[in-house]
């Protein structure tokens, strides 16, 4: 789905209002019935009260609704509005409503000390999405007092008050600091970045049925990687096919105590869908790669612990090169020799291959175009340089992905795969459990593999990720995050390919 600035998710509920023939009314009791619905799913507790916080806008408007669904299925609910000169015309009417239904609304400004429930669920609904610049540091006051009352859990609603949707969040802002946050339709941008962290443990999408058609004739570089999108990637197979039909991958890696990185890519690229895999590492790994992956072939370097040539790639649809290759001085010299010569080969370049190229005066010159790169932050920051905010490494990245037409995955949280458009997919699969060891092994074989069986860079980046995502997401059903290890990934992908339908 297409990610929207807040100033686009205003005009689409307006317009949704018009063609769906209905009030803003309607659309804000459509909005807080589902937010209802999803915070008694969540807190799993009949004894809970509630303390709800609420703004002058509409976003205070759908917490003042929230207050009376929840009055009106017998919880303790205490309503805290701020004071202002106005209100909109829908927060009047739902202040009214919780009037004659007798439910007290104790009325704050920011310099207040509040009477708030210890251990209570805390709705924060201040501030939404129209929001677009820096609270006054007196607002910590309040927010201060919410987080030291203890609380059960604080749920947001669209996003935590204080929070910027389309700009630079730093870590001094005024925010509130939300266990959850409860957003309708359309993830915002700022939740899908690391700094996000500093406000909100994690966030859910509510679909409250905003016009799809006016929705995606937005315009917009940034997406969100879907199941739907994803079912739409994913290519049909034929009964008749064979497994020249899927590619032939190669994953060149390895060196001396580090050939369980490529056997990670391979088994990965297997596990994947590959018709055939060869591997290509030292002689050093000849017997580990061919006892531990009895499917794959190997194929051996010259040299007894590193890698010191490349073999002829003429042979194999997709390479997938780095993973744990090592920076010595001839591994460097192969891997740079490789990328100047062999111009229109689909690789995947990861780890070391990445590191040798940040030493490059202009690296990405020298990279093949439509390549996938997958660095971690370390080895992206070495790549591009530093950056000030989450923001400006984005744009730094969409420039050069368009500029040299390469492709770079961003991993973290919600990755983002930065194509040679540059456009911006975050994935919606994964989970803490797969920051392990081999797990970027893991996905460069799972690109690779993609490439090979004949997807384009762009697919088998969005379609690579996010199965690489729920593969970690199916396994932590049956395997604790702690104990998650990389080749448990590859060994969900099944459970993955099944869980789509195909």
């Amino acid at each position: 789905m297409k990610i929207l600035s807040s100033a686009q998710i205003r005009e689409l509920n307006q317009k949704t209002i018009a063609i769906q023939n209905i009030s803003s009314w309607d659309l804000m009791e459509r909005a807080s019935l589902k937010a209802t619905e999803y915070i008694l799913s969540y807190v799993e507790s009949s004894h809970i009260s509630f303390n709800i916080f609420c703004g002058k806008g509409n976003n205070g408007g759908d917490g003042l609704a929230i207050a009376r669904l929840l009055s009106g299925k017998k919880f303790n609910v205490k309503v805290f509005l701020l004071k202002a000169e106005s209100y909109s015309i829908d927060n009047l009417q739902n202040q009214k409503l919780l009037k004659d239904l007798g439910i007290k609304i104790s009325f704050f400004t920011i310099h207040d000390k509040i009477d708030i429930d210890n251990k209570s669920v805390i709705i924060d609904a201040i501030f939404g999405t129209g929001f677009n610049k820096k609270l006054d540091d007196d607002w910590q006051n309040i927010f201060l007092q919410i987080q030291k009352s203890k609380p059960y859990k604080i749920i947001s609603i669209d996003l935590p008050s204080g929070f910027l949707s389309d700009f630079a969040m730093q870590e001094n802002f005024p925010c509130i600091k939300a266990d959850l946050v409860l957003t309708f339709e359309i993830p915002k941008l700022a939740l899908l970045f690391p700094s996000s962290q500093n406000y909100l443990k994690d966030f859910t999408i509510l679909t409250i049925d905003l016009d799809k058609d006016i929705r995606e004739a937005y315009s917009s570089n940034y997406f969100y990687a879907d199941q739907l999108m994803i079912k739409n990637i994913l290519k049909p197979i034929s009964k008749f096919s064979h497994k020249g039909n899927f590619g032939h991958t190669l994953i060149i890696g390895g060196s001396y105590g580090k050939i369980g990185a490529p056997i990670l890519s391979a088994k990965a690229a297997l596990k994947t869908g590959s018709g055939l895999v060869s591997v290509y590492v030292p002689k050093c790994g000849y017997n580990i790669v061919q006892s531990t992956l009895i499917e794959v072939m190997c194929i051996t370097d010259k040299a007894e612990n590193d890698i010191t040539e490349i073999p002829d790639l003429s042979l194999y649809n997709s390479v997938a090169i780095g993973m744990g290759i090592g920076q010595n001085t001839e591994t460097e010299n192969a891997i740079l020799y490789c990328f100047k010569n062999i111009p229109n080969k689909n690789f995947v370049i990861d780890a070391d291959a990445l590191n040798i190229l940040s030493k490059q005066k202009n690296p990405f010159a020298i990279i093949p175009k439509e390549s996938i790169l997958t660095p971690h932050p370390k080895e992206l920051e070495r790549l591009i340089g530093k950056w000030n905010n989450d923001f400006e490494k984005i744009e730094k990245v969409k420039e050069i992905a368009k500029q040299y037409q390469i492709n770079i995955i961003i991993k973290g949280a919600y990755t983002a795969s930065v194509l040679s458009t540059g456009e911006c997919y975050f994935n919606s699969t994964g989970n803490w459990g797969m920051a392990t060891a081999g797990s970027g092994d893991t996905l460069s074989g799972i690109l690779a593999s993609l490439l090979g069986q004949g997807y384009s860079s762009h697919e088998a980046c969005i379609l690579g990720v996010y199965l690489h995502g729920l593969a970690g997401d199916l396994a932590i059903k049956n395997i604790h995050p702690h104990s998650l290890i990389a080749s448990d990934i590859s060994n969900y992908l099944s459970e993955s390919y099944m869980f789509l339908g195909k």
